[in-house]
């Protein structure tokens, strides 16, 4: 005889007895029926809005995210409504002498000024979003709400004697939303694939993307079922701009305790200098997402590089920069050419940095070039990177080479942190992944590079580059 026992999706037991011929199935219930209804009712909503395979089909953070993510939705969606209504009250909803052809007019203007934004800002920010997906996602709450705030005072506009000054607030404010779309729509993306990324097996990015949405829509029809009841009684101005302002401050901060919650594991500049200052310092060798997370910054300028106690910045590096343009001014040595040879990049100070060939004059933060050769990869650029987050901190630190008119030399202060980036990278590395970082898909440099290296002709001293 053998006994078989399965479980089926509402947590009941059905053991069935094998026999011959003879099939005996009977179910075994170990719980209570109410504590049977509440985990059937837990398991029912736990499939309709998280994913397949919850908890272990999702990054660590994403319960927390999601969580945030529903209050700062509602809070934006009673706010919607306020906006809304003020809105349809400057198109002159309830007022006989108002034209619909105006509102027709003014709402193809903000359409055009809105649509010519989302063209300009895919084009200058498209290849921003997903390494920066912190930034923009929080930048793109700030200007949702900046957009409500604008459509909510625009009928006091109309009693302002500045001609237009109605219809301008209205376009800038179809700009806001253009370009909170574009950063919410890449940011969005660049989340879905973190957390449909978990630290053991795979996720799976549709279901991810469609349980999101089912949330989505149940959140914003409860805002609105709730906005409904509590709108008609915000009838004076001090109640509608009461409501309004503590509505955006609550989306705001919710938004950036949400954003500050996300521990990304891929590398982009800022998390790469972050990790790679840890891991040299001896006192801290705790490099785990969460504690880059507690030190990175939501809002910061590109490619600054900070010292981790003081927060101060100590330098500042473009990645991808064109050779010929930044060398124009003063010349590299061309030792430093030569000692990059086997190299799929070069490194290389700013002209505003240097007073001579060879020499470093510290004048504000150390700015560095990194040139890339062709057919650089990803793991080039990271150890590119890290190579001038090294230059930085030994000039910052004044463990920099210094030459015979007591400046330090810039050649010297490369050549040593070169040393100690290819003596200590591959143990780096292992520490990341060890730590779950996925080393593999790093974002140093954001879109394409302004040209890359395609000869070094050592013979006839000729430098060319393909521009792309």
């Amino acid at each position: 005889m053998f006994v078989v026992e399965e479980r089926n999706e509402r947590d009941k037991t059905v053991r069935t007895c094998l026999e011959g011929s003879t099939i005996k199935s009977t179910q075994i219930d170990r719980t209570s029926n109410e504590l049977t209804r509440r985990v059937y009712a837990m398991d029912f909503l736990s499939k309709v809005f998280l994913p397949s395979g919850y908890p272990n089909s999702v990054a660590p953070d994403y319960l927390r995210y999601q969580v945030l993510n529903a209050l700062q939705a509602f809070c934006n969606s009673l706010a919607g409504l306020l906006s809304s209504r003020a809105i349809l009250q400057g198109f002159g909803v309830g007022d006989p002498n108002a034209s619909a052809t105006k509102a027709l007019l003014l709402t193809v203007l903000q359409d055009v000024f809105g649509r010519l934004t989302t063209i300009l800002s895919a084009h200058f920010f498209g290849s921003s979003l997903y390494p920066e997906a912190k930034t923009y996602r929080l930048l793109a709450d700030v200007l949702n709400d900046t957009a409500v705030v604008l459509d909510t005072l625009s009928p006091l506009f109309i009693a302002v004697p500045i001609p237009g000054l109605r219809v301008a607030s209205l376009c800038l404010s179809a700009i806001f939303k253009s370009l909170c779309g574009i950063s919410a729509g890449g940011s969005k993306a660049a989340l879905t694939m973190h957390f449909a990324t978990p630290l053991q097996g795979k996720g799976d990015v549709g279901d991810l993307n469609a349980k999101d949405a089912s949330k989505e829509t149940v959140l914003a029809l409860f805002g609105m079922l709730l906005g409904t009841l509590i709108v008609p009684y915000l009838t004076t101005s001090w109640a509608t701009y009461s409501a309004l302002f503590i509505l955006v401050g609550l989306h705001l901060g919710i938004n950036y305790l949400g954003v500050r919650g996300l521990h990304l594991r891929t590398l982009n500049r800022q998390r790469a200098s972050i990790a790679w200052l840890l891991y040299r310092d001896s006192k801290n060798k705790d490099l785990t997402p969460s504690t880059v997370a507690g030190l990175e910054r939501i809002f910061d300028r590109p490619g600054y590089i900070r010292d981790l106690h003081s927060h101060r910045p100590i330098g500042q590096c473009t990645i991808g920069s064109s050779f010929s343009k930044v060398i124009r001014p003063h010349p590299c040595p061309t030792e430093i050419i030569d000692f990059f040879s086997k190299e799929c990049y070069i490194l290389w100070f700013d002209g505003s940095c240097l007073s001579s060939p060879r020499s470093l004059r510290q004048q504000g933060l150390v700015r560095l070039h990194i040139f890339l050769k062709e057919k650089y990869t990803n793991e080039d650029q990271l150890r590119a990177w890290i190579h001038a987050v090294e230059v930085c901190k030994d000039v910052a630190s004044g463990r920099g080479d210094t030459g015979s008119d007591g400046n330090l030399d810039a050649l010297r202060t490369i050549q040593n942190a070169f040393e100690k980036v290819s003596v200590l990278q591959k143990d780096f590395l292992q520490v990341l992944q060890s730590t779950h970082w996925i080393t593999s898909e790093s974002m140093i440099l954001n879109g394409a590079p302004d040209s890359v290296i395609t000869l070094v002709d050592k013979t006839g001293n000729r430098e060319t580059k393909k521009t792309r």
